[in-house]
Parts: C-alpha cells; sequence; structure tokens
C-alpha cells in the first residue's frame, strides 16, 4: 500500500496538462520550463531565459514573423503588453501556442485557420488576447481545438468542431468557448479530433472522433456530447491521448491503452487492427510518467529509465533507426536512468535529465532537435542544451 501511494504522488507530482509546459523544481528556489508543440519548442532555463526554436511557419514561435530559422533564439514578443517576467505557463498546440500569465490573461498566436485564438481570423504573427469566461486552471490541446478546465472543475470547448470534438453537437468551428455539461472534472485531455474528460470519481468521460473506438466499442464514428467511457475496474491517476487512442495510467503504475493502432502506438501488437477496451501495456516497471502525441508513445518507468514505441517513421523514438511510414515499433528502452520528462511532437521527441540536459531525437526538417541543422537524427542523444545553469 505504501509503495503504491508514494507511485501516486510521484505521478501527480510529475504530470500536468499534456498541453502545458513541465516545470521542473531544481529543489533550491529555481525551475525550468519545457513544452513541445508540433514542429516547436519552448524552453526557460533557471536564469528565467525563455528561448525557442523549431517551426514557425504560422508565427507560432510568437516573434513577430513567421519567418523560419533553424536556430535557438531566445524569445522576443512584439507585444508590449508580454512580460515575459510574469509568464505562468506556455500551452503548445499543432501548430498554434498560448502565453499563459499570472494575472489570468492568455495570449494566443500562430494558425487560427478552426478559430482556436477565440478572434475571427487566420494567422497571427503577434499575440492576440484569447477571451475566456473564466479562469483557467489547465488547458488541453488536440489538433486545432482547445479544453479548458476551470477551477471549480467545469469544462469548456472550443475550436475545431469537424467531428463534434467541441461537444456543442454541431460541426461547425467554434470561435468562443462551449461549456459542457460536466462538473467535478478534475483533468482534460485531447486526441486529434476528440475530447476526455477524468471526473473526481474516477470516471471518464469522451467525445468527438470515435473512428478508432476510442471512446466506445460501438460502430458510431462521431459521438456529439459527452459520454462515460467503460474502462472497468481501473482506478485512473492520469489520462492522456494519441491522435487515435487514449493511454490510461492507474494507480500502481500499469499503463492502459486502447483505440488506434496501425504504428503499435498501443504498445502491444493487434495487426494494426485498433482495440475496443483497456489493455496493459506490457513494460518491465511502474510508470510514473506518459507522454502521447500522434501516433507515438513514451514512457517513464520507476527507475528513471525511457521507453518508446509507435511510429517511428523518422527516428522520432530514438531507438537508433528509422521504420518505414507503414511499420511500427513495440516498447523498447532509449534510455538507463535519470530521466525527469519527455515530451513528443509531430515526429520528434525532446526528454530532459534531472541534472537539465536535454535529449532529442527525430525529424528536424524546422529545427527541432535544437542542433542548428535539418539533419533526422535517429539515437536519442544530448542536443548541447542544458536548462540548469550553474
Amino acid at each position: 500500500m505504501l509503495k503504491k501511494i508514494i507511485l501516486l504522488t510521484l505521478v501527480l507530482c510529475l504530470l500536468i496538462s499534456s498541453a502545458s509546459a513541465y516545470v521542473y523544481d531544481c529543489g533550491d528556489g529555481r525551475n525550468v520550463m519545457l513544452a513541445l508543440g508540433g514542429s516547436f519548442v519552448y524552453a526557460r532555463d533557471t536564469e528565467g531565459v525563455l528561448r525557442v526554436w523549431g517551426d514557425n511557419q504560422f508565427g507560432q514561435l510568437g516573434k513577430g514573423s513567421a519567418k523560419q530559422n533553424l536556430k535557438v533564439a531566445e524569445f522576443k514578443s512584439k507585444n508590449e503588453a508580454l512580460d515575459i517576467s510574469q509568464l505562468r505557463d506556455v500551452v503548445t498546440a499543432s501548430d498554434y501556442s498560448f502565453m499563459w500569465m499570472e494575472d489570468g490573461s492568455v495570449w494566443g498566436v500562430g494558425n487560427n485557420s478552426y478559430l482556436p485564438l477565440t478572434v475571427r481570423s487566420g494567422t497571427y504573427t503577434t499575440h492576440v488576447a484569447t477571451k475566456l469566461p473564466e479562469a483557467p486552471a489547465a488547458f488541453a490541446t488536440g489538433f486545432g481545438h482547445v479544453l479548458m478546465l476551470t477551477e471549480n472543475g467545469e469544462v469548456y470547448a472550443w475550436g475545431r468542431n469537424s467531428e463534434y470534438q467541441v461537444g456543442n453537437g454541431k460541426r461547425k468551428h467554434v470561435q468562443e468557448p462551449y461549456k459542457l455539461a460536466l462538473t467535478n472534472i478534475v483533468q482534460v485531455a485531447a486526441g486529434g479530433k476528440f475530447s476526455l474528460a477524468l471526473d473526481a470519481e474516477g470516471q471518464l468521460w469522451g467525445w468527438g472522433d470515435n473512428e478508432h473506438f476510442q471512446l466506445s466499442p460501438d460502430k458510431t464514428t462521431r459521438i456529439q456530447a459527452p459520454i462515460r467511457i467503460d474502462t472497468g475496474d481501473i482506478d485512473i491517476a492520469w489520462v492522456d491521448a494519441c491522435g487515435g487512442s487514449v493511454v490510461l495510467l492507474d494507480t500502481a503504475g500499469t499503463l492502459w491503452t486502447w483505440g488506434r493502432n496501425d504504428f503499435h502506438q498501443l504498445g502491444y501488437n493487434t495487426k494494426l487492427k485498433p482495440t475496443k477496451t483497456p489493455q496493459a501495456v506490457p513494460l518491465p516497471l511502474p510508470v510514473t510518467y506518459v507522454a502521447a502525441y500522434s501516433s507515438q508513445t513514451y514512457a517513464i518507468l520507476e527507475d528513471g529509465s525511457l521507453w518508446s514505441w509507435g511510429n517511428n517513421s523518422y527516428g522520432q523514438l530514438g531507438q537508433g533507426f528509422r521504420s518505414s511510414a507503414s511499420d511500427g515499433v513495440l516498447p523498447a528502452q532509449v534510455w538507463d536512468k535519470d530521466v525527469v520528462h519527455v515530451q513528443g511532437g509531430s515526429l520528434f521527441c525532446i526528454a530532459m535529465l534531472k541534472d537539465g540536459t536535454l535529449l532529442s531525437a527525430g525529424i528536424s526538417k524546422f529545427g527541432q532537435q535544437g542542433e542548428g541543422t535539418s539533419q533526422s537524427k535517429y539515437t536519442l542523444a544530448p542536443n548541447g542544451m542544458d536548462l540548469i545553469v550553474d
């Protein structure tokens, strides 16, 4: 029982909304921040310097232009209302991002084709105020839609709505945040085109795309409003999602997955067919952290080792090779100790060791590796950046 309590404490301390930045407490009054978007990165070191790198074709780096740059650059905004010293969090998405400030204000930038920035226009190269009806407690982002959890356990959704992922019963993109008929919610997560919410009783709710049975074993391909998802007797500690599948971490450190599995992103072989009910991922030790993105998954185990599986078409699993576009990869260890965090992006990943060293693997078409080149990297290795400054 004591081991279970300790593990659950680790899970709750480490895990935050999949869209929000990871903040690592160095234990000496300093902290670092790391956030991955689809093909871009935000990182703040212990001296408070915020840096950005990767894709900027929609201005999602907030530099005030859509100019690409393979090199790591210090964040500078042309919006004078942004005081970076008051930055609370960075919320990243596929091709847009938000600055969440200490005063509760939220500023969005990037691709606004599906209206995730809550304003009526296209691409933004400088931050615009995101109009929210209540103070946020957490965010989650999908491929164009946004979920916001409030401090009193309610959920708002907006943005892309092609598969009912906003949950308002319509399929038109939503500019103004829509309040769902959910209460007592403690976590939210977003898949590519579907949404999840976990309530205080441990019940999981879902709505949106159901093409791969991630929300219901029924043949219904779209769920218009939140329904209860049958997770059996799993004692859920955390929920995350790939593009078309669900990932649950229970209080004992077991990982459960179901849904789309065309790249083995579920962590086991189903001959590329989807799974309708939760199945345990065969890992040797309890899991303390999980990160899912699109069709790839990463897990940190109790001993600090890092494991990966799923789509490896550009070596983004860091296992030392590149798979063909139609092949997936089953779980394998890619680092042996001291990993405190990992995030996946679109065809790349970045992990952090407890000394602040960043590791990376995968595509670098836009400089996602942070190494100043467009050369892909198949083996997870240090990229020359250290967020803990001596």
